[in-house]
């Protein structure tokens, strides 16, 4: 049976309804990627790199069912419906454009690096195993995974239902703070553990402020936070070309001064902060 928080009477009992239902998408977040990925930590010098990545793969479900349920515990009729649109919901050509902006960098960057003999594509794909299209698709799979899978959670639940409450500032910082701490068992196979105790934070923030930009801007449109995710993510996550990286990196910290001195903290955007419709 779904609950409106309207019917609720007090302000405490809807402050702690919403925190509940909150709760509720964190522990499942949590619980469903951790226990697939700590075992992993254990596993991960025993088994291929394709049995890994597929492995790997499998962790980003966590936010998806967790912000399914959460939706369903909402709403059940609206719930499926607003993920539907959400996840088809096309932003125009500008938005698009934006959000495939770090593949277009990374494109740029390997024919440059190629020009000048520092990037060699029969050794890249050497180095990676990568001998055809299947052993291709497990190279990106990571990518599409955690792309697709966390945004249905991160976006296309948990930012808009913790701005009903809170400005874009405030949502992104709590967010960015659970999400990174989501990835805790990812320190221990996947990424330098120094890195991820020191840097990945404030980048992680970096990214999510660009994140609830694009969220708020697009009416609500994980189509682009998807695409975005996901070109992201193959630029940083696979180490392609550094210097891409690093101008990805670059771009998105100007994009952010310019974010908060623009738009300011409400909504990040020229649009309204978007926020569910299932109350």
């Amino acid at each position: 049976m779904s609950i409106k928080i309207g019917n609720l009477k007090s302000g405490e009992e809807r402050m702690n309804y919403k925190w509940s239902i909150n709760l509720i998408f964190i522990i499942l977040s949590y619980a469903i990627t951790w226990s697939i990925l700590f075992p992993l930590c254990l596993y991960y010098k025993k088994i291929n790199l394709i049995q890994l990545e597929i492995w790997h793969s499998l962790g980003a479900i966590g936010p998806a069912i967790g912000g399914v349920i959460a939706f369903y515990i909402l709403n059940k009729r609206s719930s499926l419906k607003m993920l539907r649109k959400g996840i088809s919901k096309y932003s125009g050509r500008k938005l698009l454009l934006f959000a495939i902006s770090p593949i277009l960098i990374l494109l740029i960057s390997l024919i440059l690096e190629s020009l000048f003999g520092i990037f060699n594509l029969v050794i890249f794909l050497e180095q990676n195993s990568i001998e055809n299209f299947l052993s291709l698709f497990i190279f990106i799979l990571p990518s599409l995974s955690y792309g697709f899978f966390e945004e249905i959670g991160w976006r296309g639940f948990f930012l808009p239902y913790l701005q009903i409450q809170y400005n874009a500032l405030r949502s992104t910082i709590i967010i960015t703070l659970i999400w990174w701490f989501w990835h805790f068992p990812t320190f221990f196979y996947r990424f330098d553990l120094v890195f991820a105790l020191s840097f990945m934070l404030p980048l992680m923030l970096s990214g999510s402020i660009i994140f609830t930009f694009l969220y708020n801007e697009s009416r609500g449109s994980l189509l682009m936070t998807i695409i975005l995710h996901i070109s992201y993510d193959l630029v940083t996550s696979h180490q392609i070309s550094l210097i891409a990286t690093i101008l990805v990196s670059t771009i998105f910290i100007f994009m952010n001064v310019r974010i908060l001195k623009v738009y300011g903290v409400d909504s990040f955007s020229t649009q309204e902060k978007f926020t569910l419709n299932l109350l």
